[in-house]
């Protein structure tokens, strides 16, 4: 299969050249509030639709303890991961998270989308850990991703899904389903610049059933996986290195008016690094 690269610059104005919009938010400090707009000379690096199925990590490789999240015991004070090394407490701002049955057990509910997408008023509501350097994957490969369900309505002009760090004078990794459209998409930041590494996936998930979405960084190369298939990839710099003090955050990056904030319901959300 031939692949033809795709390269996305980031300006005033989001993406210039996009399958579906997937453009971050302005900026405004602290970081743990911040929004999340990398500066007009960043470089984003984008791949055409790939179909391939997802390749599973090589034999005799260990995975390095992660997180998985399925929120199967609610989400009433902290809630916790597998094996409890990172809780999750909610943070909100006039917004509020409920749980709805999935595939067994339960997923979670983040508000309704926002007429005025970032306006002050705007009901927000995520869950974050505290500080989550374990989870830093550095030059090495690792994978993480979640369940979404996203109705047609539910899109807006940003909606993260996971995220680990900040594009601005950071470094991170987040899965984030952003544009009217509701393409999927994995972004990476590394520590050496500014430059956004983006792997768009080439189909909606907005369509009211739950998709699994998952990315993987693998030496010089980000993919986005959608049910199993991988439907997007980036070429990336193999030294590039996430390395961050931030905490994880699901369904935005914080309770800011900008917060990224994320419509419809999340399960089994997960960071696995390999040894």
């Amino acid at each position: 299969m031939t692949l033809a690269a795709v390269t996305l610059v980031v300006g005033a104005g989001g993406w210039a050249l996009r399958r579906g919009p997937a453009e971050p938010a302005g900026p405004v400090p602290p970081p743990a509030l911040s929004s999340d707009r990398a500066p007009a000379s960043a470089v984003v690096s984008g791949a055409a639709a790939a179909t391939d199925a997802v390749q599973p990590a090589a034999s005799g490789q260990p995975a390095h303890p992660g997180v998985r999240y399925t929120f199967d015991s609610g989400i009433t004070g902290s809630v916790l991961d597998d094996a409890g090394r990172l809780p999750l407490r909610i943070r909100r701002a006039g917004g509020e998270l409920s749980t709805v049955p999935h595939d067994g057990g339960l997923a979670v509910r983040f508000p309704r989308p926002c007429e005025h997408y970032g306006a002050q008023s705007c009901a927000r509501a995520i869950l974050q850990s505290g500080p989550a350097e374990f989870l830093n994957p550095g030059q090495g490969a690792f994978t993480y991703g979640a369940s979404v369900l996203v109705g047609a309505d539910e899109t807006s002009k940003g909606a993260n899904v996971v995220q680990k760090g900040f594009s601005v004078g950071d470094s991170q990794f987040k899965l984030q389903v952003d544009g009217a459209a509701g393409y999927p998409s994995c972004v990476i930041v590394g520590t050496a610049g500014p430059a956004i590494y983006v792997a768009l996936a080439s189909l909606t998930v907005a369509d009211g059933r739950w998709h699994r979405v998952e990315c993987s960084r693998r030496d010089a190369l980000l993919t986005v996986a959608v049910d199993g298939q991988v439907k997007g990839r980036s070429a990336i710099p193999p030294s590039l290195s996430i390395v961050n003090a931030d905490p994880l955050c699901i369904g935005g990056k914080g309770t800011s008016a900008n917060n990224d904030q994320f419509a419809g319901a999340i399960d089994d959300v997960f960071v696995t690094k390999a040894a």
